[in-house]
């Protein structure tokens, strides 16, 4: 299938029609991965930024209604035993928040950049086999609002986590089949309140490693920053997200002591194409 119809049909998950809030993949989208095996020879290790489409490559580039976290404010709910290095997970999420990786898009003018990683909780555990929709996924984060376990403003960003063997579904697409992970916001009283879902990457369509978790996390969070409700911030023609336009070009980031401690994806700029900001401390 060609890309433009693999676009196609990823502008029809979701609630939104004509707007792709979803990570697709990795086999959907390009055949080249930066894995641990190839880090001597593949270019985005000599040219990192390398973008598929480029400096102002994205047709109908723009925002459309306003629609961003000025400054991102993360908690991770944990919906069950984490499949991997929670420890690592929870430094790499106050890193990608705090140190560097969104600070173009505020040095841009693109309504948001760096926050702040409010930590962890541990929300209601899913038993593997089970499915997790996304009517699931928003009264699960407004349960915890009710609750008092979380609280809200118009920065907050909620990242829910699944264990291994729980599918998160849109509508009849599932994850690792059709997807890896979506971002997208409700209205709770008054307020619109922003959410992802990130699935177990252990399944080998979306990679089967903690890097690639760790760039999925990456693609969401620039993505709910630059377009919360989602079609109505920045997006191309085609309905694509910053993220979408990078999706699964991975590289190396971290501190100059270790730069390849994260895996992380880049998100499109229309100044400078596949854009991420440089390490720096908090």
């Amino acid at each position: 299938m060609e890309r433009k119809e693999r676009i196609q049909a990823l502008r029809n998950v979701g609630r939104r029609r004509g707007v792709i809030q979803i990570v697709p993949p990795r086999h959907s989208m390009r055949r080249s991965h930066l894995r641990k095996a190839e880090l001597e020879n593949h270019e985005l290790v000599t040219r990192p930024l390398a973008s598929p489409t480029g400096p102002g490559g994205a047709a109908g580039w723009a925002n459309v209604a306003g629609s961003q976290i000025a400054v991102p404010e993360v908690t991770n709910i944990y919906l069950g035993d984490f499949w991997g290095d929670q420890a690592f997970v929870e430094e790499f999420s106050k890193a990608i928040l705090e140190n560097g990786y969104l600070d173009p898009l505020k040095e841009l003018g693109y309504g948001t950049g760096p926050g702040r990683y409010l930590g962890k909780i541990d929300g209601p555990a899913l038993s593997a086999g089970s499915s997790f929709a996304d009517s699931d996924a928003q009264a699960t984060v407004q349960s915890l609002l009710d609750q008092g376990a979380i609280t809200a403003n118009e920065n907050s960003l909620f990242v829910l986590i699944l264990p291994d063997g729980v599918t998160a579904s849109l509508g009849t697409d599932q994850s690792c089949q059709a997807f890896c992970g979506y971002h997208d916001s409700f209205n709770w009283n008054g307020l619109d309140v922003a959410y992802a879902v990130l699935p177990s990457a252990l399944c080998q369509g979306c990679g089967g490693e903690i890097g690639d978790f760790t760039a999925v996390y990456a693609h969401e969070l620039a993505e709910a920053a630059t377009d919360k409700i989602p079609g109505q911030g920045w997006v191309a023609g085609d309905g694509e997200e910053n993220g979408d336009l990078e999706a699964w070009i991975l590289f190396g980031w971290g501190p100059a002591s270790d730069p390849q401690r994260y895996t992380v994806q880049g998100y499109y700029t229309a100044e400078r194409g596949n854009t991420v900001g440089a390490w720096r401390d908090s």
